[in-house]
């Protein structure tokens, strides 16, 4: 779920500024994201707004570690602010409380409004009674819905949504930052060095790739392991990193946005041995910076942007190893950069969808002060 200002978000939100009376409803940093800092200034030309409410903290436990650390925010304020506001058009994320006032909002001001959606059959399929509930609710409710991509519309179909209704994009992050020449932020000589970029939790799947990482030095390979994020698992990984007398092992802090082109400037693969993920930017990041990626089946970008060479089940230790055994001897498939679409797509594909539910031509609407809102 998506309830603050995403740093890879900043591009998009800046494109449709430059096009609207933009207003980014947010309900405040988690902070589990705590490199994520005065994101909200990043919009020289919109408004960003952190509307009133709560954050509740759900850790997800499984065999007795944090599998997830995620927040449900409560934020009744968003009816003020849209109020207040006015919009003439709405894209709200996610199907909860949030967008449950979006729609009821656009249903009482005959307004049009968008459900962004990213989960997946994959990350939906432990869903419980009331959730299941309240998404076939806005399922029948929302007439417009927009998705991370073909992942994210397979479930939207499952509930019964036309195709003719989703607009069917992409996750993306800011290609330009990471197309320049910069140095490494790391100078690991241990080559080839293995990147792992992310939250230090179960769901990540690091310690699989920890355990798949010490059976090929224990034949004989030689390589290294990066592994950049922080988490509650943190400890308890370096500590299985030491008791498999895996060498060569890196755990840095996680980096402020800024600093991720030159993270991977430092690897020369990134493995994404995720249990579960709506799309991973990791991917995108790492498949605009030049490198090949070894991507797990359960993220939601997988089938989207790789090669099946490319994608590996981190459940199954041996296709795990026999993937990963070819990371380190260099084999992986090139990243075929085309799958990516770009931050001037997706906000061209989101401008016209946006225009095409609203009279007159865009420039016409910018100078009457039309509002859209946009509300993670």
């Amino acid at each position: 779920m998506i309830n603050m200002v995403s740093p890879a978000r900043i591009p998009l939100y800046s494109a449709l500024a430059d096009r609207f009376d933009l207003l980014i409803l947010h309900g405040g940093a988690e902070s589990n994201r705590s490199s994520w800092r005065e994101v909200e200034e990043s919009v020289p030309n919109a408004r960003v707004k952190r509307a009133w409410g709560w954050q509740l903290p759900r850790f997800r436990k499984a065999r007795g570690k944090t599998f997830d650390n995620q927040y449900t925010h409560i934020t009744p304020g968003y009816a003020w602010h849209l109020l207040r506001f006015g919009p003439d058009a709405i894209i709200t994320n996610e199907m909860g409380l949030r967008t449950v006032i979006a729609l009821t909002y656009a249903s009482l001001f005959r307004k049009p409004a968008w459900v962004w959606w990213g989960g997946t059959l994959h990350t939906e399929r432990q869903a419980g009674r009331l959730r299941r509930a309240l998404r076939a609710l806005i399922a029948r409710w929302a007439e417009r819905w927009i998705s991370y991509g073909w992942t994210s519309t397979g479930y939207l179909r499952s509930l019964g949504i036309p195709d003719e209704r989703i607009l069917e994009i992409q996750n993306a992050v800011g290609e330009h930052h990471f197309a320049a020449t910069i140095k490494p932020a790391f100078n690991i000589q241990a080559r080839p060095v293995l990147l792992h970029a992310g939250q230090l939790i179960a769901r990540k799947g690091v310690e699989p790739l920890l355990h798949a990482s010490a059976a090929l030095q224990q034949e004989g390979l030689e390589f290294s392991l990066l592994l950049v994020g922080d988490g509650p698992e943190k400890a308890n990984l370096a500590r299985l990193a030491a008791r498999l007398n895996l060498k060569d092992v890196h755990f840095k802090a996680s980096q402020p946005p800024e600093r991720m082109p030159a993270v991977y400037r430092s690897a020369d693969a990134l493995i994404f041995p995720t249990l579960e993920d709506v799309w991973g930017l990791v991917a995108n990041e790492a498949i605009l910076s030049g490198l090949p990626v070894l991507c797990s089946r359960y993220a939601g970008c997988a089938q989207e942007l790789f090669a099946p060479d490319n994608i590996f089940d981190p459940d199954n230790p041996e296709e795990f190893k026999t993937k990963l055994r070819l990371a380190v001897a260099g084999q992986l498939p090139d990243s075929d950069r085309t799958r990516v679409k770009t931050t001037p797509q997706l906000a061209s594909e989101l401008i016209r969808a946006i225009e095409s539910s609203l009279a007159g031509p865009v420039e016409i609407m910018r100078e009457s002060g039309v509002n859209v809102s946009h509300r993670t």
